[in-house]
């Protein structure tokens, strides 16, 4: 109860950070407003303040995980001035501090229209930071282009495998060395 004695609400960015915690278990095709109700600990009807169903419920869903993953990191990455600082920065979020992520369960959907237009968003503004952090450091439009889809691509990847075969790279050390020969090999010759 809230303390005016009226029913405490979950506020709509709970119910879509549930909604993500749940596709990321899950998956998109089995989130469901019962599973985030559940995951809560409260009743479903409390979803319908905020959402109208629950393809309202996955778009608030995506919007706070397009905010969070993308935009406001993008933000954060693009305030490094130093370029080569920056490609580290970004490295070490994608492949160190991040677990596996909802991506792969996203990319999994991506035959829903929802979903698909969010990984169109973030795979356009991913790679438009990436290339403007090679263009600065000097490479040419068309390097710049093939080591963001490289850098991109690797971090998909990675995320797959982090998912489906964790004990790859498990140890912090087998890490930190493919994480120092990915970054070597993205600023070969630069």
């Amino acid at each position: 109860m809230s303390p005016g004695g009226r029913p405490a609400t979950t506020p709509p960015d709970a119910w879509a950070q549930a909604a993500l915690d749940e596709v990321e278990a899950a998956g998109v095709k089995a989130l469901s407003v019962e599973a985030v109700a559940r995951r809560l600990g409260v009743s479903k009807g409390g979803a319908y303040h905020h959402f109208r169903d629950r393809r309202d419920l996955l778009r608030a869903a995506l919007a706070l995980w397009e905010r969070r993953q993308v935009t406001e990191l993008n933000a954060q990455f693009a305030a490094v001035a130093d370029p080569r600082e920056r490609l580290h920065v970004a490295l070490v979020e994608a492949f160190v501090a991040l677990e596996p992520t909802v991506i792969v369960q996203f990319m999994a959907a991506s035959d829903d229209p929802d979903v698909a237009a969010a990984l169109e968003r973030s795979t356009a503004a991913r790679l438009a930071l990436l290339r403007r952090t090679f263009r600065q450091l000097g490479a040419t439009r068309a390097q710049a282009e093939h080591r963001a889809i490289l850098a991109y691509g690797h971090y998909l990847g990675f995320a797959q495998l982090r998912r489906h075969a964790p004990d790859l790279l498990a140890t912090p050390a087998r890490l930190r060395a493919h994480l120092a020969q990915l970054e070597r090999s993205l600023l070969e010759g630069l």
